[in-house]
């Protein structure tokens, strides 16, 4: 089951902001990490147009969720950004 790219609004996604992971808070260095994903539940409906970190609506402007090296290591790559379940 694959999951939902997560999102960031234009204010959590601005300059270095949408190199930090969601997760964690780290920085991510350039080329490194992955993109953070809900899982159906968390996805669902108007829920994959929210920002990931405060909420808002995501419009174009937004930015790709990403989870650190770390939070995206083994098994964790698979996992649910906001509840922790299998995406």
């Amino acid at each position: 089951m694959a999951g939902i790219m997560a999102k960031l609004c234009s204010s959590c996604g601005f300059g270095s902001k949408k190199d930090t992971c969601v997760k964690c808070g780290k920085s991510i260095s350039s080329g490194r990490g992955g993109m953070a994903q809900y899982c159906r539940t968390c996805g669902f409906g108007s829920k994959k147009d929210k920002c990931v970190k405060c909420g808002k609506s995501v419009f174009s402007s937004g930015a790709m969720a990403k989870v650190c090296d770390n939070c995206n290591f083994g098994s964790k790559k698979d996992t649910c950004v906001v509840c922790g379940k299998k995406v």
